[in-house]
């Protein structure tokens, strides 16, 4: 007998038209649960998410949420063949608290298993209160809590009773969903950097920053960049003296998910300072295929890159190790080909959909022979 399991992220729909972190993951988290075995479906996509804490706001998605809650209620009570055997919710956490799951979970007696619960630092302590409350009461309830971060981790050791629901993940990507590599080209005489990163306020603007500033510092050393992205601070980026160069650098603007494996395939080093990066899918698709990364040691990069393995890792602050990471790579083409063929292995090794799959099957399936 194939398990359903309905799959909710109140964040963001996975069927969200805008592509995102938060979307790819979702949908990457589905796929795991399909390779598993399980019949999959987004049971809705009403959203709970608040970019800032507005009073008015939160009673309007609560009340949203409240009305999606009593369709699926009627729903459900009218044709059983439709309740879901487990509950699956991806990324609850302060600004978009799993109100829905946990309800109908309790309502009908369904297994809830929840991913990335994490909580905003954002704002002041009382800000977020009411949804940070929400999330943890949705983590407790879990018979299951997969965590991909370590500060996730640290999260939910202050206040679940004991750590025996969690279960660490590591961030992943299906391989085999990726297209087709192009043929390598003969080899560049000016090697070839790729950035990618959405140009917005923040930690964005601050690696885009930090990258300008360490190419100012390449002296007479050939290159050129590749730009990937586009925001509210494309002007002020496009002002910073290393990307001025039009013979230098060239900005594409917003580009499509696929044509990013495009990119990569023309790109020598992929090099994305990566401040406040929670997870950074991008660094594994540039090592899967087999593009060596250059970044800082901080935020999620470490969990998806290995210093000297898939690329050079600088100690976060210090611009003249990045420099220095930078310097390496550009000058020394079999520095860079070895660390892309260990780059690819890396990947396959520690961060395919299949292993995260089997972690999901082994984990859920003893849920569904649970004393009720």
């Amino acid at each position: 007998m194939t398990r359903n399991i309905a799959f909710y992220a109140p964040l963001k729909s996975p069927d969200h038209p805008i592509p995102s972190g938060d979307r790819e993951i979702a949908r990457l988290m589905m796929r795991a649960l399909r390779l598993a075995g399980y019949q999959v479906s987004l049971v809705s996509e009403v959203i709970s998410y608040q970019k800032r804490p507005e009073a008015e706001l939160y009673d309007k998605r609560r009340a949203e949420v409240r009305a999606e809650e009593e369709r699926l209620h009627q729903l459900w009570n009218a044709d059983q063949s439709r309740i879901p055997d487990l509950w699956f919710t991806y990324h609850p956490y302060c600004k978009s608290p799993d109100w829905l799951g946990p309800p109908l979970c309790r309502a009908f007696d369904i297994p809830y298993v929840t991913a990335e619960a994490c909580r905003t630092h954002q704002g002041g302590p009382e800000d977020w209160l009411a949804g940070r409350a929400a999330a943890q009461d949705a983590v407790r309830l879990a018979e299951a809590n997969f965590v991909l971060k370590d500060s996730d981790w640290r999260y939910l050791e202050t206040f679940l009773p004991d750590m025996g629901t969690a279960i660490r993940i590591p961030p992943f990507i299906d391989l085999s969903a990726l297209p087709p590599a192009r043929e390598s080209a003969a080899a560049r005489d000016v090697p070839s950097l790729l950035a990618a990163g959405m140009m917005r306020p923040g930690h964005k603007m601050q690696s885009y920053s930090l990258l300008a500033e360490a190419l100012g510092k390449l002296g007479h050393i050939p290159w050129t960049l590749t730009i990937a992205g586009d925001g509210p601070e494309r002007e002020a980026i496009g002002q910073f003296p290393a990307f001025a160069d039009p013979d230098r650098v060239k900005f594409l603007g917003s580009v499509a998910h696929g044509d990013m494996f495009t990119l990569l395939d023309e790109s020598d080093v992929f090099v994305w300072p990566g401040i406040g990066e929670a997870i950074g899918l991008v660094f594994l698709e540039a090592q899967a295929r087999g593009v060596p990364v250059a970044a800082f040691d901080t935020a999620g990069v470490p969990l998806v890159v290995a210093n000297e393995v898939g690329g050079l890792l600088a100690q976060e602050g210090d611009t003249e190790a990045f420099v220095n990471a930078l310097v390496r790579l550009l000058k020394d083409p079999q520095l860079r080909a070895t660390l892309g063929d260990r780059a690819r292995a890396y990947v396959r090794d520690h961060h395919d959909v299949r292993a995260v799959a089997a972690n999901f099957k082994s984990t859920i399936e003893p849920l569904f022979d649970r004393d009720h």
